[in-house]
């Protein structure tokens, strides 16, 4: 019975892996430059992906990661911040987001709610966790706001 146990275990793990695997992954940017993707956060297991950067973001620091998700702009303190994020049932039953602060380096914002794939070196800023945007488009398809 264990030997039945150990392989439904291993094959589960790669089942997992494999739909998790980003190795060779890039992109094209708006600007037409090619971009290797480090980190392809996917929908089937985005919740988990982010939270192991959050986690284990010293690993991650200098990345290249890639996810969809909606754009908005956050006004605060005479500030403008943008976020590109997904809901998650948080606390509760109550909507958390679910993303990173992204810099635009120059790129315009686009309206709130516009669903965007963004890629972006992962870093910090005044202890934040930050995506710092090398490309970001509209996507005319969208993906699930709300991820488990």
């Amino acid at each position: 019975m264990t030997r039945w146990v150990l392989l439904v275990v291993i094959l589960a793990s790669v089942l997992i892996l494999a739909g998790c695997s980003n190795e060779g992954a890039s992109v094209v940017a708006s600007d037409g430059n090619v971009i290797d993707i480090d980190v392809d956060i996917g929908e089937r297991f985005f919740v988990n992906q982010m939270f192991e950067i959050f986690h284990n973001y010293r690993q991650y620091l200098g990345s290249t990661i890639r996810y969809e998700g909606m754009f908005h702009t956050i006004h605060w303190d005479d500030s403008d911040f943008h976020v590109v994020f997904r809901y998650m049932l948080g606390c509760c039953g109550e909507e958390e987001l679910l993303g990173f602060e992204v810099k635009l380096s120059g790129a315009e914002p686009f309206p709130d709610d516009t669903w965007v794939e963004v890629v972006g070196e992962l870093g910090q800023d005044d202890g934040f966790l930050v995506l710092h945007v090398i490309s970001i488009m509209a996507m005319d398809e969208r993906g699930a706001e709300f991820v488990s």
